[in-house]
């Protein structure tokens, strides 16, 4: 075990002095998957209204202030309510256009409520920016870029060989993480909601999404951030049910399905269509994203790095 989580020692690597030797690792597997990244970009001067940003989250959740409290909404900034407030995530990845913190293996809530806070600013920030694009292209260019910007907190060790349960908390940046195909069966066939205790510890943490790690691809290769345990990535899952649902509607299983899983309303021969569809496809190929060779690699470069007298690993 490396616990360096636990003794942070300053390393140099690639001309950068990061604070601790657990950062530089993560930058070598940044490096070992060929993603860009910046280490301690200029700060961020996040001006904000928190009246209006707790409006916004009861208007979202449906709820009253009350309870927004006491679903342990953060109060920590009210102080700060219209003044600037300085936030230097650890890393930048403008590929991804994510902000990366390192954290030990328990994140504190204050270092939770300021990526909360840095995803909400993001979100907003990306919204405007679409509005004030001039052409159509541009407009969907900045929502695409808003769907997949993220902040995400990576917390505890570098895990070997892949990592068993997530060890990324985040906010947004997964929209290549699932299946529009699953979630289109689940929406028409409601499964009973997770548990009272998963739930509070959701609510716990501002809403931020739980077991998270790096996946890649089994198919097009694109690395980022998705759920353990859900297909990775979203675009490649939905086009194979969509060929597999196109190749079924030549036989009579199929009952008068139409082959378009995206329609409006499902009868129960589109439902069986795609569970069957669902069936067909193997769910280990799409779910083991975060475990693929390159993967593994990336996490094996950066557990064994050595740093001695600023040498590159």
């Amino acid at each position: 075990m490396l616990l360096e989580t636990l003794r942070p020692i300053e390393t140099s690597y690639r001309g950068c002095r990061f604070r601790s030797r657990l950062e530089a690792r993560w930058a070598v597997f940044f490096d070992a998957l060929g993603i860009k990244w910046s280490y301690e970009p200029e700060g961020f001067s996040l001006r904000f209204d928190y009246e209006d940003l707790a409006s916004s989250w009861m208007e979202a959740l449906d709820i009253t202030e009350d309870e927004l409290l006491d679903e342990g909404f953060p109060q920590t900034f009210k102080h700060l309510d219209g003044k600037e407030y300085s936030y230097l995530p650890d890393f930048y990845l403008p590929e991804l256009h994510s902000w990366v913190e390192i954290k030990g293996p328990t994140p504190t809530r204050e270092e939770v409520e300021k990526a909360f806070i840095l995803g909400y600013m993001a979100s907003r920030a990306g919204r405007k920016k679409s509005t004030e694009a001039k052409t159509e292209a541009e407009v969907h260019r900045l929502r695409r870029v808003s769907f997949e910007q993220g902040v995400y907190i990576i917390y505890g060790e570098i895990p070997w060989p892949f990592p068993q349960k997530g060890n990324i908390l985040g906010y947004g940046g997964t929209y290549y993480s699932g299946s529009n195909f699953l979630d289109r069966i689940a929406r028409a066939e409601p499964v009973v909601g997770e548990s009272r205790g998963q739930e509070t510890e959701y609510r716990s943490l501002l809403m931020g999404q739980l077991e998270l790690c790096w996946q890649e691809c089994p198919l097009c290769l694109r690395v980022g951030v998705g759920k353990l345990g859900a297909p990775y990535c979203r675009s490649c899952h939905d086009h194979v049910a969509q060929h597999v649902l196109a190749h079924l509607a030549g036989y009579r299983v199929m009952g008068g399905a139409e082959p378009r899983y995206w329609r409006k309303n499902l009868n129960p021969a589109d439902l069986k269509a795609m569970k069957l569809a669902k069936d067909l496809i193997n769910p280990e190929f799409f779910t083991s994203g975060h475990k693929t060779p390159k993967l593994q690699e990336a996490y094996n470069a950066a557990r064994s790095a050595r740093f001695e007298h600023g040498q590159s690993p």
